[in-house]
């Protein structure tokens, strides 16, 4: 016979009890392993792990912002198969995650992050036969070949062995400055386009008012290449498809590019940033979802900015092609656009100056403007919209962007700066601040630094773009990251002929491994910690990104310093280092600010497993 429900509660207290301690010291277990992996930079469950598969990693949030992760004794090397891993642009992930991606949209070509759980957290080794830090090919020289075994991929090669891109040619690769609709070479192209707008001298700088440019589908970089002899500098721009190492190839070459696509989302850049935008037989399709890919391009350009259009010849006799020119010549006209210069197959359209034209035009015709609450500056994670971007009442009187002629508008206060609250006085401040620090550096990196040894350059919070506008001096050029937190300010970066992306530093940046010789960090660790991400992972990213042979720059408080410095000789920037305390200044936000600067080693795999 069962005891009655009252019998059974007197006769279990004991063994409640027990019940309720053993679920109390799992929970607290659970919880702690729960913490301990959130701290920690990704799990490092055993300093053997060989990263030939995805460890609990990247970015993970600090709960705690005042406890500090323990210094772990290693940190793992990726497996070689990842020596060109880029995170967010990883489509095995994609797989993986099964994610739905609308390949029709270019969607699978966008930035898609892993979780914390899958991302990965090693170092990424270079490939084997690496020769950056034995016999380094240096800028200028770069520009026309490079070392094989720093990019082992030679199909581009093969494919586009009829149109000059590059060359295999024993132990380089050799880059003629071919490209699909200019087989004998960018340089005489350029001046091709210069006579096709009547510039002076055949320059197509114009005198310093082209100064930004945006190449579409831009191949291995060559029109970007042969624009800097021009003073003008290109953000060339291709996703990682089918073609997929020539991004990496524009970038060991030393000539400014980057990651993306025109798919769904805005590109990470403000709103009147360039003067003439470029596609090359670049293969999109302009007439998709209401026009809105040219849209994105009409937001891109400055008042009576450009759009080049070159087509294969073979296009000009070709009925279905015949019909896709007509339709987007009628789709320019109700943008507003004129045709300025027509030569063979190569088109420029010119965008108007104000917004007369648009308030002239019928009522319901399409595309519309877009709305007044609509910012168009605004880029990071923001989806592409089918609409025009209307000036604002100031450009629209005065019927052009205010910006003076490059080289003097590196230094001169731009018009926008207004509307991040910004005066000129503190504009011309900060760029004498920036002058002065760059200085400092150039001091202490000198001793190490061998002419022309450094060319790619990211600064990761640039604010201003001042510390890009110090080095002009320098045949460098400088990614201006303007963290997702202060993205309005990109404008003032575009404004002053620089280049540069939004980012949001809780991610993987778009590029490949090893793409720059010098990383510079400005309170980054700080804002990034500040935003509950971890520093161990931003460091693991700063690696992957960071060149073997190549420096880093950050400059925050002592605090962050001093941890960092724990990490220099498992990250292997260990070559030379050191350390200072800053001149205080306008800028220096913490009183016990120092300036780390460090050097990576060249090591591999190989070097790692014999120890």
């Amino acid at each position: 016979m069962k005891p009655s429900r009252s019998e059974r509660v007197r006769a279990t207290p004991p063994k409640l009890f027990t019940y309720v301690l053993v679920g109390f010291i799992a929970l607290l277990g659970l919880t702690c392993l729960y913490y301990g992996s959130s701290f920690a930079p990704g799990s490092r469950k055993s300093d053997e792990f060989d990263g030939s598969s995805p460890a609990r990693a990247g970015f993970a949030s600090n709960r705690d912002g005042e406890s500090r992760v323990e210094v772990p004794r290693s940190i793992p090397i990726c497996d070689s198969k990842h020596s060109d891993l880029i995170p967010c642009l990883d489509r095995d992930l994609h797989h993986q995650l099964k994610l739905r991606l609308n390949l029709t949209l270019m969607e699978h070509y966008e930035h898609h992050c892993p979780p914390p759980e899958r991302r990965f957290n090693c170092l990424v080794p270079p490939p084997a036969g690496y020769m950056v830090g034995l016999i380094p090919i240096k800028w200028p020289v770069s520009r026309d070949e490079v070392w094989k075994a720093n990019i082992p991929h030679t199909h581009l090669a093969q494919e586009k062995s009829d149109q000059n891109w590059m060359v295999v040619n024993g132990d380089k690769i050799n880059f003629p400055g071919g490209g699909t609709h200019f087989h004998y070479g960018a340089d005489k192209y350029i001046v091709s386009l210069a006579q096709m707008l009547k510039f002076p001298g055949d320059k197509l700088n114009n005198g310093g008012s082209i100064r930004n440019v945006l190449d579409v589908g831009c191949g291995v970089a060559s029109f970007g290449a042969y624009l800097l002899s021009h003073d003008i500098i290109a953000m060339s721009l291709a996703p990682n498809d089918v073609h997929q190492n020539q991004i990496q190839f524009a970038l060991e070459r030393g000539i400014p590019s980057t990651l993306g696509v025109l798919g769904t989302k805005r590109l990470p850049y403000p709103s009147r940033s360039f003067e003439l935008a470029h596609c090359s037989r670049c293969r999109i399709d302009w007439l998709q979802r209401d026009g809105i890919l040219l849209l994105e391009l009409d937001r891109l350009l400055r008042p009576g900015g450009y759009f080049v259009y070159s087509s294969p010849e073979a296009y000009a006799h070709d009925p279905e092609n015949r019909k896709i020119g007509t339709a987007m010549h009628d789709l320019f006209r109700r943008m507003c656009w004129r045709v300025v210069a027509k030569r063979d197959q190569s088109v420029i359209w010119g965008k108007p100056i104000s917004n007369s034209c648009y308030l002239k035009r019928g009522p319901g015709v399409q595309p519309p403007l877009c709305p007044s609450g609509d910012d168009p500056d605004a880029t990071w994670n923001v989806s592409m919209k089918a609409c025009i971007t209307p000036y604002s009442v100031r450009m629209h009187k005065e019927r052009w962007s205010g910006l003076v002629p490059w080289p003097r508008r590196l230094t001169a206060p731009p018009p926008r700066l207004e509307e991040i609250g910004v005066t000129p006085e503190q504009f011309r401040e900060d760029t004498e601040t920036w002058r002065h620090r760059v200085m400092e550096y150039w001091k202490l990196l000198k001793p190490m630094v061998q002419k022309n040894s450094i060319r790619n350059v990211m600064d990761m919070s640039s604010n201003l773009g001042g510390f890009a506008a110090a080095l002009n001096d320098k045949d460098v050029w400088v990614m201006n990251v303007i963290p997702v937190q202060s993205q309005p300010r990109m404008k003032i970066i575009y404004d002053r002929g620089l280049i540069g992306a939004t980012h949001d530093w809780c991610e993987a940046f778009d590029t490949y491994p090893r793409t720059f010789d010098l990383i510079h960090a400005w309170n980054t660790f700080t804002e990034t910690q500040a935003r509950g991400c971890s520093i161990e992972d931003l460091l693991i990213e700063m690696d992957r990104i960071l060149r073997p042979e190549g420096f880093v720059i950050i400059r925050d408080t002592s605090e962050n310093i001093s941890y960092i410095k724990k990490y220099l000789t498992l990250l292997k920037w260990d070559k030379w280092m050191t350390e200072t305390t800053p001149n205080g200044d306008s800028l220096s936000a913490a009183k016990d600010e120092r300036v780390l600067i460090a050097r990576k080693k060249l090591w591999s795999v190989a070097a790692i497993s014999e120890l």
